[in-house]
């Protein structure tokens, strides 16, 4: 057996102490290691997965201690791109956000190896991935701490599903089928329910009712897969239906009664006073606890003042509209007036009053004198007739 030199043995010992040294000591408290990952993507085919419960969480890790990402909701598509024990590794969702410290990126490059990138703007926040020197990213600073930058999770990034809430559905391809369809769906909503606003203000004999419905039922028909959107079609199509029968009805009348043939005439001065003389009707009531609480409301800052003050108040605060009145008579909850003005076929305002008979103004161009009245989240303002001109 071949004997060590003196100093060769000395140093031999040397590093076995400083070895035994270093395995008992303990890291700093203040330093943060992330679980390492055994994902197992060999011989692993990615699929798209289909969410099984509501709520399911996506965790940054394959660790059910490991920070929640976000819930994902029932029959949400991911893809999945390989496991780890009893976890799917997934890759990011669109509009999920990473953050890197800004120190370690110039002129868009990392500088720096393994930079950590945090799931939040924080030290605390878990790391969920790491990028090198020569790395580009693209991002914004943050807001909350213009300190990092926040940016797209880079392509490495995997978050975490739990098996027993996910099911095979398909390739990977179908998800971008999936998102391509979901943001068609939205789309579709959203002009056709454009389209209602435009055609259901029109006279009668223009609605496009057909061009809404077709709209309505390619949502019902062709994307039958996305049940919220098909669920808010088929019950804005049965209201758009229902309003267009009103409509239809109310035309018919007129028709009949031979208003619809006569151009809209200003109101006389005749009218206008019969309208201003009558008692008021079981319409005109309807509307006399909403303002006699609005009153109340009012009288609180002013007080032994009476109603007829209160509209005096209401009076100095007015505005002059103008257009030709309509009945508004579609069988709605919270409708924010009995009438509609309407100029050149467009609606100005709802209506309503309990000092003027305005349904003996129906069909004639007014000029009222009007005070401001909430609209119940409908599409145009409302107000309250207080005289007409």
């Amino acid at each position: 057996m071949r004997h060590m030199s003196k100093p060769a043995l000395l140093f031999s010992t040397t590093l076995l102490a400083l070895a035994s040294v270093c395995a008992s000591t303990p890291a700093p408290e203040s330093v943060k290691v992330a679980p390492k990952s055994a994902v197992r993507t060999t011989n692993f085919k990615p699929f798209t997965g289909k969410i099984l419960g509501s709520h399911v969480r996506l965790r940054s890790h394959a660790d059910v201690d490991s920070a929640i990402v976000t819930e994902l909701e029932k029959n949400s598509l991911v893809v999945v791109v390989g496991e780890d024990n009893d976890f799917y590794a997934i890759e990011p969702l669109a509009h999920t956000k990473a953050y890197i410290f800004r120190s370690f990126v110039l002129d868009g490059q990392v500088e720096g190896n393994r930079v950590n990138v945090r799931l939040a703007p924080s030290l605390e926040s878990p790391i969920i991935t790491h990028l090198s020197t020569g790395q580009k990213i693209e991002g914004k600073v943050c807001e909350e701490n213009n300190k990092w930058l926040e940016i797209a999770p880079p392509s490495s990034t995997r978050f975490y599903v739990a098996k027993e809430y996910m099911d095979y559905v398909g390739g990977p391809e179908l998800k971008g089928i999936y998102d391509k369809k979901l943001e068609n769906v939205k789309r579709l909503t959203e002009s056709t329910n454009l389209l209602v606003q435009s055609e259901m203000q029109k006279p009668f004999v223009e609605i496009d009712y057909d061009r809404i419905a077709k709209g309505y039922h390619s949502i019902i028909d062709d994307y039958s897969e996305f049940t919220t959107y098909v669920d808010e079609a088929k019950a804005k199509l049965t209201a758009v239906h229902e309003n267009y029968l009103q409509k239809k009805l109310t035309y018919l009348e007129n028709k009949a009664s031979g208003l619809e043939a006569k151009p809209a005439m200003m109101a006389t001065k005749t009218e206008q006073a019969e309208a201003k003389t009558v008692q008021p009707n079981d319409r005109m009531k309807i509307w006399e606890p909403v303002e006699r609480a609005l009153y109340l409301s009012w009288s609180a800052c002013h007080n032994e003042k009476t109603m007829k003050d209160f509209y005096s108040d209401q009076q100095s605060n007015s505005k002059v509209l103008t257009g030709i009145l309509e009945a508004y008579t579609d069988p709605v909850k919270m409708k924010p007036g009995d009438f509609v003005l309407r100029e050149k076929g467009m609606t100005v305002a709802y209506l309503y009053s309990t000092h003027l008979d305005l349904g003996k103004l129906v069909g004639k161009e007014i000029n009222v004198i009007a005070s401001e009245r909430p609209n119940n989240n409908f599409a145009f303002d409302a107000y309250y007739v207080l005289d007409v001109e």
